[in-house]
């Protein structure tokens, strides 16, 4: 099965931090009232992504996880190529994340933000669907994704030039706290090596090792 292990540090309310393991098998892009599905394996939560030289589209969203605990909200940047699909897109979220419980009754207050070394845009997630439009709802009346699911909700794209910085952040003014999330765009011409070396063998102990069998 391909899946995507997310390892969040999810901050509560009061600031206490729980780091859960959740499985995402299901990854789809949520707008005019379809899911666009990308493959799973196009998530990533690192701080740096390779790219073709050239433009990329960039775009901020807010992603929505299932959880057992309640359903996660953290960010993401959306990265393709100028003149690719959405759905070829790479995933950049972080690993930071809310429950989204706890900004549910003032979600139209939030402010998603994009900020790339080509310009800057900035846009309030109230433009969206509120995540109400997506999500289910349990018995007890709070929201709900089945399990292995993950939703992006997009919001401001720029054009950027490879290679550069980008930054998604999603600010809460309510309960004082930002969610925010920077990848470095890097060439996949760039070698990082000015003269790349061969690889060195590695070997473990050396000498005599005494065996307990």
């Amino acid at each position: 099965m391909s899946h995507f292990l997310y390892r969040p540090h999810v901050t509560g309310p009061e600031n206490d931090v729980t780091t859960p393991d959740i499985v995402v098998d299901r990854l789809s892009i949520f707008g005019d009232g379809e899911h666009r599905y990308l493959p799973v394996q196009r998530l990533d939560a690192g701080v740096s992504m390779q790219a073709l030289p050239g433009d990329v589209d960039v775009s901020a969203a807010y992603l929505l996880v299932a959880s057992g605990g309640g359903v996660l909200i953290s960010v993401a940047a959306i990265v393709r190529g100028s003149r690719d699909p959405l759905t070829s897109a790479d995933v950049a979220v972080a690993r930071s994340a809310w429950r989204l419980r706890n900004v549910t009754e003032h979600f139209a207050s939030l402010d998603l933000e994009l900020k790339g070394s080509a310009g800057e845009l900035s846009a309030g997630v109230s433009a969206l669907l509120e995540p109400a439009a997506i999500l289910r709802h349990e018995d007890n009346g709070e929201p709900a994704l089945p399990r292995g699911v993950a939703v992006l909700c997009t919001a401001a794209t720029t054009t950027l030039r490879v290679p550069s910085d980008v930054t998604v952040a999603l600010s809460d003014n309510s309960l004082q706290r930002t969610l925010t999330h920077t990848v470095r765009l890097l060439s996949v011409d760039e070698d990082r090596w000015d003269e790349r070396p061969l690889p060195r063998y590695t070997v473990g102990p050396v000498g005599d090792v005494q065996h307990y069998i």
